[in-house]
């Protein structure tokens, strides 16, 4: 019996640990009026399954904060004017997680097109 309990617990206890590293970043996505413009992002970040070591949080490879276990604030502030990405990595540099965040920019009013001219021969 100690050895079927023995067995159940190491089984369940690397299942457990097993679970990969999980964040969720809302939004992704910016909305600027034109291209070239500053794109300001407030980010929720929430995290699961972190490793117990420092991890700084990356934007574009420039460094933007480190905290252990990943108990990072619960919203970081970010201006972007292209799409960039967002990594998570260790302290030997190594990435564990990434996120694409995008800018958008609204469609632009075409011109309408006359179907004919405004003069006539007739």
């Amino acid at each position: 019996m100690r050895v079927i309990v023995l067995f159940c617990s190491i089984f369940f206890c690397n299942q457990v640990a097993a679970q990969p590293p999980a964040w969720t970043l809302q939004p992704s996505v910016c909305i600027a009026q034109k291209r070239g413009d500053e794109c300001q992002l407030n980010l929720n970040i929430e995290t699961e399954n972190m490793p117990s070591e420092q991890l700084c949080l990356f934007l574009d490879g420039q460094l933007l904060t480190c905290s252990r276990l990943a108990y990072f604030p619960k919203e970081i502030s970010i201006a972007i004017q292209q799409d960039a990405l967002l990594e998570l990595k260790n302290k030997s540099q190594k990435v564990l997680l990434s996120k694409h965040l995008l800018i958008k920019y609204p469609k632009s009013t075409s011109q309408r097109r006359r179907i004919r001219p405004p003069w006539s021969l007739f």
